[in-house]
């Protein structure tokens, strides 16, 4: 697998696992709920909602490979770590590099009501 392949795979299936978490627990669990006031660490405003900044960190292993056939015709990549088993006629040159880093990133928050919007709702609801 090509590393910006493995990278986009990774925040798209973590990201969709929250979203798809929010909308299916029903038994009063919050995943990554909004904030009414920053917490400790960093918090963007996005909305009007106070939203906690994650940091995914990855720590990748890399091969440079590059194999020459019998018939001299040479080949070269970058993948994600990965070994494939067979008998093939090459001579094959592997070395492995680590990459670590980390991104922000934002996940799928679910808004939950202040003291106040309850307030107000159960107000409305009496005047109606």
């Amino acid at each position: 697998m090509e590393l910006k392949e493995f990278i986009k795979t990774a925040i798209t299936d973590i990201t969709e696992a929250v979203s798809e978490l929010q909308n299916e627990l029903k038994n009063g669990t919050i995943v990554n709920p909004s904030l009414v006031q920053g917490e400790h660490g960093k918090s963007l405003v996005v909305d009007n909602e106070v939203r906690m900044m994650e940091r995914l960190n990855f720590d990748i292993a890399v091969t440079a490979t590059e194999a020459t056939e019998l018939n001299g015709n040479a080949k070269a990549g970058i993948s994600v770590f990965g070994a494939k088993v067979g008998a093939e006629n090459k001579e094959r040159t592997e070395n492995v590099s680590r990459l670590t880093f980390s991104l922000p990133l934002l996940l799928p928050a679910t808004h939950v009501k202040t003291p106040q919007e309850l307030l107000r709702e159960k107000r409305l609801q009496s005047n109606a």
